[in-house]
């Protein structure tokens, strides 16, 4: 979304960092106006309790086109006459929807304005990004692919149906990227000491009392795009061991550990009571909106964290935390961050 990445360079230049190593890669699907009015109409038509909890940025739209078809792409703004006449193919079928949620139509005209205007100031931005890739991996270059939300929002293997509309997997990077998974020396999974989640779906964890809200408060658990109080609960240990195994991590980073200094108690989830019987395994969306979570108890430390900066400085009963989220998800951490900062982020092993 054009309008977006304006907003985010606008916000980035005011702390001194410029733009001009952005490039859109030619292939990527434009989110349109009307994606945005789609996406909170079809939202608020959902049954309670049936809502995703999208963030009504006009994703899922999007991507629906994408998949049937129909998507606008970046290179299609760079060519007005071929960009008219898909349009004049897509536009009826959305004026259609629109007229449904009894929302505004739009024009072609209006569509081709706001793209000439997307063209004078990005035009040159939107290349074939995959030479640069390519290059820099044969010149032994290090490449760095970030992902965001986690596994269980992921359209294949989360909690269908309250998940995004792709895929934040290691795999889904690959693809995104036009990268061989060959390629790959290293998968880093980023952790939450304990879990949250923004958006509807089952979360076997979550503490709707005063323990969740402490953990939202101290964490500043409040949603990036829409401000929203994110869910907030124990570890889980169940769902974490699933999403290491699916993204192959070779490492862990264990974030916000500082966040449980001030618990006398802290839970980690270890297995689910499904029915009366006990599992491991992560199960569907039905069987996680049953799921008891089975708890460990472990000794808080109960004192700061924050000014620690290799593993020895952290309590005792802080490191026996992050060692049993290792054997729990089953891969070697090799970072903890105490705070936001950079400094505050403990190396455990170069």
């Amino acid at each position: 979304h054009f309008d977006t990445v304006e907003k985010e360079l606008d916000s980035i230049a005011e702390a001194g960092v410029t733009g001009e190593n952005l490039f859109i890669d030619r292939r990527a699907h434009l989110i349109l106006p009307f994606h945005c009015l789609l996406d909170g109409a079809e939202e608020a038509s959902k049954k309670s309790g049936w809502a995703v909890g999208t963030t009504k940025r006009g994703v899922g739209p999007c991507y629906s086109d994408k998949a049937s078809r129909v998507g606008i792409r970046a290179a299609d703004i760079l060519d007005p006459e071929r960009l008219k006449v898909r349009l004049e193919m897509l536009i009826p079928q959305k004026n259609e929807q629109l007229r449904h949620y009894n929302l505004p139509e739009v024009t072609v005209e209006e569509l081709m304005a706001k793209c000439a205007t997307w063209r004078e100031k990005y035009g040159s931005k939107i290349i074939d990004t995959l030479p640069i890739l390519r290059d820099a991996i044969k010149g032994g270059k290090e490449v760095l692919l970030e992902g965001q939300l986690g596994i269980m929002r992921d359209l294949d293997w989360g909690i269908y149906p309250y998940t995004t509309s792709s895929n934040p997997t290691a795999g889904g990077a690959c693809s995104g990227a036009g990268l061989s998974p060959r390629y790959i020396d290293s998968v880093i999974g980023v952790v939450k000491a304990y879990s949250t989640s923004v958006g509807g779906g089952p979360f076997p964890t979550e503490l709707e009392d005063e323990v969740g809200e402490k953990l939202r408060t101290v964490g500043g658990e409040f949603g990036a795009t829409t401000g929203r109080p994110r869910r907030c609960g124990w570890f889980d240990g169940v769902a974490a061991s699933f999403s290491c195994w699916l993204n192959g991590f070779t490492s862990i980073a264990i974030t916000k550990l500082d966040v449980l200094d001030e618990f006398e108690t802290i839970k980690v989830c270890t297995a689910y009571e499904i029915d009366g019987e006990i599992t491991t395994d992560l199960p569907d969306t039905a069987g996680q909106e049953k799921a008891r979570p089975i708890y460990e108890e472990m000794e808080g430390w109960m004192e700061s964290t924050k000014e620690a900066r290799t593993w020895k400085d952290l309590p005792p009963k802080a490191q026996a935390f992050v060692k049993r989220l290792e054997e729990l998800t089953g891969a070697p951490i090799s970072f903890v961050s105490v705070g936001p900062e950079r400094e505050q982020i403990i190396i455990l092993e170069e």
